[in-house]
């Protein structure tokens, strides 16, 4: 069987002129942010799972009560097949807003932490454009707030990268500046 050799040259001073032009518009930082979002996206949001891959912590039974609106007050089936289960969340029983019925946030007893009530933060989580280039975050400074804030208040590093999703970035842009060179 003959041997056949296949020989690439590219002028690999022009790629590297190239790859400096795209600044922070680099598709292929973009490329890894797009891999990496629904992953860490879930891990924080859904899992609840801090960046070592540990459990951000539970909710305390106040703040449960206001997740799932099983407070004493809240109106409850009396027949049926949902007999004992909460039709609403009821109505404020003191405060500013007494009278006025709570928010029905449609959550599980689930106690651990996911951060996530109304969605809106969950929502907001997106491939975000920085003057470095492209990285996960938030577009509302509300939620970026929240992000320091939970981070502070359960003493856990969350919204950094694991350890498999630093390996996984980094098999990505291997990949592309792979794909970038040979073209």
């Amino acid at each position: 069987m003959a041997e056949v050799k296949v020989t690439i040259s590219t002028d690999l001073s022009a790629k590297l002129d190239q790859l400096a032009s795209f600044g922070p518009n680099d598709p292929i930082m973009r490329t890894v942010a797009t891999t990496l979002l629904g992953q860490v996206h879930d891990r924080i949001h859904e899992k609840g799972l801090d960046s070592e891959g540990s459990p951000i912590g539970n909710y305390t039974p106040g703040y449960m009560k206001v997740r799932t609106g099983n407070f004493e007050n809240s109106p409850r089936f009396s027949k049926g097949k949902k007999k004992g289960e909460i039709k609403t969340p009821g109505t404020f029983s003191r405060g500013t807003h007494k009278g006025e019925p709570r928010p029905q946030y449609n959550r599980t007893g689930d106690t651990k932490v996911v951060i996530s009530l109304t969605r809106q933060m969950e929502n907001d989580f997106k491939v975000v454009a920085t003057d470095q280039g492209y990285g996960l975050g938030y577009s509302n400074p509300d939620n970026l707030a929240k992000a320091g804030y939970v981070e502070a208040t359960y003493k856990k590093k969350i919204f950094d990268l694991t350890a498999s999703e630093t390996e996984l970035a980094i098999a990505v842009a291997t990949e592309e500046l792979t794909k970038f060179l040979n073209q």
